[in-house]
């Protein structure tokens, strides 16, 4: 199969927007949100195909990043594929549950 033949339109899109659409293509199960600057648009446009129904997938706003990974780690334990997105300050926030979430 060409090339040609795969891509049908050419879109231009920030790397925010380029993560958000690569989340939709890998047809995610859960989205755990916490918006943090420079990622908010990600969650913002991952909301967005949620609410339009472009995306089947659950969307949980959380209270912290902490919280965020805690339900990404029980989701995927029970077989969710699963997303978040979050900066360096959130990751740092995260660090509790990195030890789980890495097995």
């Amino acid at each position: 199969m060409a090339l040609k033949e795969i891509v049908k339109e050419r879109i231009g899109l920030t790397s925010n927007y380029a993560a958000a659409y690569a989340a939709k293509s890998a047809d995610v199960d859960v989205i755990a949100a916490y918006p943090i600057t420079p990622q908010t648009t990600i969650i913002e446009k991952l909301a967005e195909f949620v609410a339009d129904g472009e995306l089947e997938a659950e969307f949980l706003p959380v209270e912290s990043e902490h919280s965020a990974l805690s339900a990404m780690v029980g989701a995927s334990a029970a077989g969710a594929r699963v997303f978040t997105a979050t900066s360096s300050q959130g990751l740092e926030f995260m660090h509790e549950v990195l030890h789980i979430a890495s097995g």
